[in-house]
């Protein structure tokens, strides 16, 4: 029984890191209709700059809001390609997020281990609580994330990014910037995908740049399998995220070998594709 809750919380302390990532490939592929590449970049960097800061002794909450914020400006970068640049949307991911590997590499290297240094994950210290410390903070951070960005995009501002990605016309027409309105949306994108990777160096103490390898399809999976919930920004992302996990523990369980992993995230994406295209018809 301790086994299971055990797998339990694990699962759901994966979902809600990589949650931010699910949140980001929404934010560009369903508001600004734009497939975001630099996403695996920008997780990359966040956890790298995070893992400086760790080992450098920044506050672990400054530490988060730093990374977060200065690897989110990749997503800028990609905006003003796509915009200023008028380089393909795909072409652009591709490029920033070659520019991030080696920006990763000059400055934090290919492996960062924090050796005990104090994180963020481990700032609450609740003794009657201690085995779900983390996921209590990862819940606060999780629930932060998901109020903001639903309040934001209930703003103004939230409604001309819907508009970005399916009326662009009507950004025009009240007087607003449609390139300014998309290298925001990239730019808050990014954000979230930074935020998943600095959670993910947190949680598990140590950075590598192939850390981020994969993880925009870890994004779409989970971004399928929340719209097989819902519709919409909210819960059913973060939702998405822990069925995903749950999926490749599940994996675990049958004792596959984890290096089919990405395969059988491929497989599951392909699948549930299919499987809504078939209802559509239908």
């Amino acid at each position: 029984m301790n086994e299971l809750l055990n797998i339990a919380q694990i699962i759901i302390e994966k979902g809600l890191i990589f949650s931010g990532v699910v949140a980001a490939v929404y934010i560009s592929t369903r508001l600004i209709n734009r497939d975001n590449l630099s996403i695996e970049g920008a997780f990359g960097l966040g956890g790298a700059l995070s893992a400086l800061c760790a080992v450098h002794m920044i506050n672990p909450i400054l530490n988060l809001a730093l990374s977060t914020f200065f690897a989110g400006l990749s997503g800028t970068i990609m905006g003003l390609l796509m915009t200023k640049a008028r380089i393909n949307h795909i072409v652009s991911g591709i490029v920033v997020t070659s520019g991030l590997f080696s920006i990763i590499l000059v400055t934090a290297g290919s492996n960062v281990s924090l050796n005990n240094k104090p994180t963020l994950l481990a700032f609450l210290n609740l003794p009657l609580l201690a085995p779900y410390n983390k996921l209590i903070v990862l819940g606060i951070i999780t629930s932060a994330m998901v109020l903001l960005v639903r309040w934001l995009l209930k703003t103004e501002i939230g409604i001309l990014l819907h508009a970005v990605g399916d009326t662009p016309q009507m950004v025009i027409n009240v007087g607003k910037s449609v390139h300014g309105y998309t290298i925001l949306g990239m730019t808050l994108s990014n954000t979230l995908a930074a935020l998943s990777g600095a959670l993910f160096v947190h949680d598990g103490g140590y950075f590598s740049i192939w850390s981020s390898v994969g993880i925009m399809v870890i994004g779409l999976a989970g971004l399928i399998l929340a719209e097989t919930l819902g519709t919409g920004w909210g819960w059913t992302l973060v939702a998405g995220s822990l069925a995903y996990q749950a999926l490749i523990s599940w994996t675990f369980e049958l004792q596959l070998d984890p290096n089919w992993n990405k395969l059988i995230t491929a497989v599951l994406i392909i699948g549930l594709i299919m499987v809504k295209q078939s209802l559509r018809k239908e």
